[in-house]
């Protein structure tokens, strides 16, 4: 068959590039060095990046910069990028006429035909009042449209009407100026306002203050504009345009340690790193709503907005490595001092990123292995722990390294925001009943400060429940634990007139409960592991049909023919923002061991309702260390789960929300983890089992040892540590699903 561009694309799309999968072909391949040409491509790729983090000292943002050095080194390093075709605008550069001119001197004048553009915006927005007798005759808005406030924003305050903002469409129509259709536009802002700086614990995109008018030279020109595109005939689209929240929503910034950055932000370019090697825009966003999800709750979608020309990939571009990376090397003192990125690491697990992780080159055989001894916020310093292919100090600037030995504190805890408008005396006495509870680890009322949630009141929070209807008088006074941003967790609001000290002690098992999810979290790596596994998530209605796919693929090497290939039933190549399941749904899990190692295996799953599920499955013997039983995952077993022998159902809520789903798979058993399950009074070894958890916290520290275990049987460089649990890609892997109730 001849290795044309079309059948090129439509090979990528047939192998299940369109779910968020990967292909990892053969270096020796004919399609290696076709998607080398490609991801090579001679057409020019052009970006603009605008971040403002300086606007009046009280509206000052923290993250507008980091996303923007953080999209330049995506693109550089991943994308194939020359730094020269990126102009950057940070701060008080970025005034109105700059973006202005930097749109039409660096886009427009230089744009050809087929060659790709992005622009970023990171700052905030607002509504802006349009006159009614401004308003175009076309124009999908009536009185209120939407706008960003460039650096000039640093005059505002309560008392000047604002002037000086961009409107949305007028970007949108410098965009149809762009003499090409691979166009993308991220907006990491919001423009609904609630009135607050904050959100919970994160701060907000959206200006606080009330809408303005529109500047009449903005309208003026944009009039003009209009104009220019029809006289010119140009039929362009403007690109497809990736939102940080979807109308009605705010954009949020979060805080790990040293360091803030727009969620949504964190979110892309961090999945952008790891896939491996390219996925489709909106496979790459719902991705990135994954793990906005946990953060923020439903109170912030990322949305789609495609051109007429469907993207076939993020920023309508392939990688030009195939392999997805965890870490770039920025700097290089020596081999003991070198300065590394962290790329692809999820958010939350690179805050409980422990020192002496261990990296590895990605192309030289053998492979070298990098140490980390220092962190400071998004960059950490490594030193070289075995030579492999020696690497001359040099060479080493811009390496792409991928995670070997994740390390993770054995005595995690968690940190608790309190509720910057409960009283003096509530927050001594709520300090005072938390100071008893071994597993919380911090009490903060820094906003500045990473939190795992917020202790505080129903009427602080205007997105504390998914609920349309509004909270009475009564309930606004009860007590709850809150997501950083806002949302509240499910079941955990007391009665009206409970004191602080007696709603502490009620939410202790919840506390608990997060603290073991947590932990489960931070071992999901599905961009990482070296195991090869995959569960497909179907529903039963009651025949099956697709509803989702998790697999590994890093050590994956792609072998089938044009000829053997089949359409993936879990293409979904539509679907916008998550998979949405029914209420009271039966869900299957199929799973595949696609490697050469018998996994033992534990299926978690967190429901809408709180509550942490376990699926266990039989085994023929109580397990030893070295005994694996018959029920155990052999290599190219497969497996449906519960099956139909069984006699068991796995149903979701009956409660609206999301819920995750976490597949754990390990080479060596789940010793101390089946121990600390024995205690759990219907707990049986011989029979499948699906068992609510009340002591998940137990359960989730006994299968972290037996991850930690696994490791150091099959790494040398691993010593038993009282202090971390050291966890070699090697030995286990954990795929998440996350999905909506309806």
């Amino acid at each position: 068959m001849k290795w044309d561009r079309r059948t090129f694309l439509q090979a990528l799309l047939t192998w299940g590039i369109a779910q968020g999968s990967t292909i990892r072909p053969s270096y020796n391949s004919k399609f290696y060095r076709y998607h080398k040409a490609l991801a090579e491509s001679t057409n020019r790729k052009l970006a603009l990046l605008i971040g403002i983090n300086t606007y009046t000292k009280n509206l000052s943002l923290k993250g507008c910069l980091t996303d923007i050095e953080r999209q330049k080194d995506l693109l550089v390093n991943r994308f194939g990028f020359h730094p020269t075709n990126i102009l950057t605008l940070a701060n008080e550069q970025a005034t109105c006429q700059n973006i202005k001119n930097a749109f039409l001197e660096h886009l427009v004048n230089q744009a050809k035909t087929d060659d790709v553009v992005l622009v970023h915006f990171s700052g905030y927005g607002t509504q802006v009042k349009i006159p009614s007798n401004r308003i175009s005759p076309v124009s999908d808005y009536s009185v209120l449209t939407q706008g960003i406030i460039p650096s000039e924003g640093n005059q505002l305050n309560k008392n000047i009407t604002l002037t000086n903002n961009i409107l949305q469409e007028t970007l949108f129509l410098l965009g149809k100026l762009v003499d090409t259709e691979k166009l993308t536009m991220v907006f990491d802002t919001s423009y609904y306002s609630t009135g607050e700086i904050n959100q919970g614990n994160l701060r907000v995109r959206s200006l606080p203050y009330q809408v303005s008018e529109a500047n009449t030279d903005e309208l003026v020109w944009q009039a003009e504009l209009k104009s220019k595109i029809q006289n010119s005939g140009i039929s362009n689209d403007y690109g497809t345009i990736l939102s940080a929240a979807g109308i009605g929503q705010v954009a949020t910034e979060i805080k790990g340690n040293d360091f803030s950055v727009g969620l949504f932000t964190y979110a892309l370019t961090q999945y952008l790193w790891s896939v491996t090697p390219a996925s489709r825009i909106n496979i790459a966003l719902n991705k990135a709503t994954e793990e906005v999800l946990p953060i923020v709750g439903e109170s912030q979608k990322p949305q789609q907005q495609n051109s007429t020309q469907k993207s076939l990939f993020a920023y309508y571009l392939l990688p030009i490595n195939f392999q997805g990376a965890e870490a770039l090397i920025d700097h290089a003192e020596d081999l003991d001092n070198i300065q590394i990125i962290f790329t692809g690491i999820s958010a939350d697990i690179l805050r409980h990123y422990g020192l002496n992780s261990i990296f590895h080159t990605m192309s030289s055989n053998p492979l070298s292995f990098f140490q980390l001894h220092s962190r400071d916020g998004l960059k950490g310093k490594v030193h070289q722990i075995s030579k492999g292919t020696r690497i001359y100090q040099p060479d080493l600037i811009g390496q792409l390294l991928q995670e070997s030995v994740r390390c993770l504190p054995r005595t995690l805890g968690l940190t608790v925001a309190l509720d910057s408008k409960l009283q003096r005396i509530e927050r001594v006495d709520a300090t005072s009943a938390f100071s008893v509870i071994d597993i919380v680890s911090d009490i903060t009322n820094d906003e500045e400060k990473p939190v795992d949630c917020i202790l505080g009141l129903l009427a602080s929070f205007p997105f504390s429940t998914s609920s349309s209807e509004s909270l009475n008088s009564s309930e606004k006074s009860k007590y709850g634990l809150f997501l950083p941003g806002g949302v509240q967790f499910p079941n955990t609001s007391g009665k009206t007139g409970e004191a602080i000290k007696s709603a502490v002690g009620r939410l202790h098992p919840n506390l608990e409960k997060l603290l073991a999810v947590k932990l489960l979290r931070l071992t999901v790596n599905e961009s990482s592991s070296k195991l090869l596994c995959s569960i497909n998530l179907e529903g039963l209605n009651p025949e099956p049909y697709p509803i989702d796919k998790r697999e590994t693929n890093r050590n994956k090497i792609f072998t089938s023919q044009i000829g053997e290939i089949k359409d993936n039933p879990y293409e979904i190549s539509n679907l916008q923002g998550l998979p949405k399941v029914a209420r009271g749904t039966r869900l299957r899990y199929c799973l595949h061991n696609q490697g050469d190692k018998t996994l033992d295996f534990i299926i978690f799953g967190i429901n809408s309702n709180g509550k942490v599920i376990a699926y266990i499955p039989a085994h023929e013997k109580e397990i030893e260390l070295k005994a694996q039983g018959a029920s155990f995952l052999k290599p190219g077993m497969k497996n449906a789960i519960p099956s139909t022998s069984s006699g068991l159902t796995w149903t979701t809520s009956s409660t609206r929300g999301w819920e995750q789903i976490l597949l754990i798979a390990s080479i060596y058993p789940f010793y101390n983890t089946w121990q600390a399950l024995k205690k759990i009074p219907e707990f049986k070894i011989e029979k499948d089992q699906i068992i609510i958890l009340n002591d998940p916290l137990s359960i989730a520290k006994a299968l972290l040892e037996d991850l930690n275990t696994a490791s150091i049987q099959i790494n040398k460089r691993i010593m038993s540590n009282s202090d971390t649990y050291n966890l070699d890609v090697k030995a286990w892997s954990t795929l998440s699903f996350i999905y909506q109730i309806i």
